[in-house]
C-alpha cells in the first residue's frame, strides 16, 4: 500500500485534531493588513479567536493572498524527505482562490508524484473531503483512485455547504458575491443565507430575522439540494465565533438527519475575512459507508 500524504490549504478550516488523526498537513494562505503587514492563516483555535476580535477592533477588512509556488514546493520536499510515496493536495475552489494553480505549478518542480484536487468548495466541507480521502487511502486506494471517487460523489451532489452571515458587507466588499441585489442583510440586521454552488461560486439564497428562522432557512436549502430527512450524513459544524448559535444549528441538523460522523470547527483568518465574525455554517457530506 502506497504511503500517501494529504495536504489541504488553510481555508479547509480543519478541526485541530484532524492533522494528527488523519495524517493531514496544511499550507497556509496569507492575510495582508491595511498597513502592509502580512501574516499566515492559522489552524489553531486560540489564534482564530484572537483574529476575530482584531478584525472587529480594526474596523477595516484586510486583503488575502494565496500560497506561493515556493510555499508548496517547500512542503512537498519536506514530505518527500519523510518517506511518503505520493501527495494528494485538496484545495479551495478555483473560483475563490488561485491556490489550486500554485499547488499544480509546484508539483512540476518535485520528484514525488503530486495530485491536486479542486473541491469547488471551501471551509469545513473541504475538511470532510480530506477525511474521506484518508479513509479511502486506508482501504489501499491510491491518489488517482481517490480523486476519481471524490469527483463521482461531487457530481452526485454529495458535498454541500450552506451558511448564514450576520454582516453581509464582508462578502460584498471582498468580491466573493456577485448576485447581491436585494440581500443587504447587514443593513437590515438580518441573517443572509449563502450556499456554494456546484460551479464553486457562492450565492445568497435567502434572508431571515433571528436564529430560529435562519436555521429553518439553512435546512430548507439542504433539502432543496437533495438531502432527505433521516438520511445518513457526515457533518462538521463551522462558525466564526458564534458558538451558541452554532450549537443550535447543530442540534437542528441532528434532528433532521442521521448524523454518522460529527465534529466542530472554527473558521480561520482567511475565511473569516470574507464571512465576518458571527457566521454559522453546515458542511454536509452524504454518508457512503467509509468508517474509521
Amino acid at each position: 500500500m502506497r504511503k500517501i500524504k494529504i495536504i489541504v490549504d488553510s481555508t479547509a478550516d480543519l478541526p485541530e485534531h484532524f492533522l494528527e488523526k488523519y495524517d493531514i498537513d496544511v499550507v497556509p494562505l496569507y492575510i495582508i493588513w491595511p498597513d502592509g503587514s502580512q501574516e499566515k492563516d492559522t489552524w489553531l483555535d486560540e489564534e482564530k479567536r484572537k483574529f476575530y476580535q482584531r478584525l472587529l477592533d480594526i474596523g477595516e477588512i484586510p486583503d488575502t493572498s494565496q500560497p506561493t509556488v515556493p510555499d508548496f514546493i517547500e512542503k512537498y520536499k519536506e514530505i518527500m524527505e519523510k518517506g511518503y510515496d505520493e501527495i494528494l493536495v485538496i484545495t479551495i475552489s478555483t473560483q475563490m482562490s488561485g491556490t489550486f494553480n500554485s499547488a499544480t505549478l509546484a508539483a512540476k518542480e518535485v520528484e514525488i508524484p503530486v495530485y491536486v484536487f479542486d473541491t469547488l468548495r471551501a471551509s469545513s466541507i473541504v475538511a470532510l473531503i480530506a477525511r474521506t480521502a484518508r479513509l479511502l487511502a486506508n482501504q489501499g486506494k491510491d491518489s488517482q483512485e481517490i480523486m476519481k471517487i471524490l469527483k463521482e460523489r461531487f457530481d452526485n451532489g454529495d458535498y454541500q455547504a450552506v451558511f448564514y452571515v450576520s454582516n453581509f458587507d464582508y462578502l460584498v466588499k471582498g468580491g466573493r458575491i456577485n448576485k447581491f441585489q436585494g440581500f443587504l442583510g447587514s443593513m437590515l440586521k438580518m441573517k443572509v443565507g449563502v450556499y456554494i454552488k456546484q460551479d464553486g461560486t457562492m450565492e445568497p439564497f435567502g434572508k431571515a430575522r433571528g436564529v430560529n428562522k435562519a436555521i429553518k432557512m439553512l435546512l430548507s436549502k439542504l433539502s432543496e439540494l437533495g438531502f432527505k430527512d433521516g438520511e445518513k450524513v457526515n457533518y462538521i459544524s463551522i462558525t466564526a465565533g458564534a458558538d451558541d448559535e452554532a450549537e443550535m444549528v447543530a442540534n437542528a441538523v441532528k434532528e433532521k438527519f442521521d448524523v454518522v460522523f460529527f465534529d466542530r470547527a472554527l473558521t480561520g483568518k482567511v475565511i473569516t475575512k470574507h464571512v465576518a465574525p458571527g457566521m454559522v455554517g453546515i458542511g454536509l457530506e452524504r454518508f457512503r459507508g467509509e468508517t474509521e
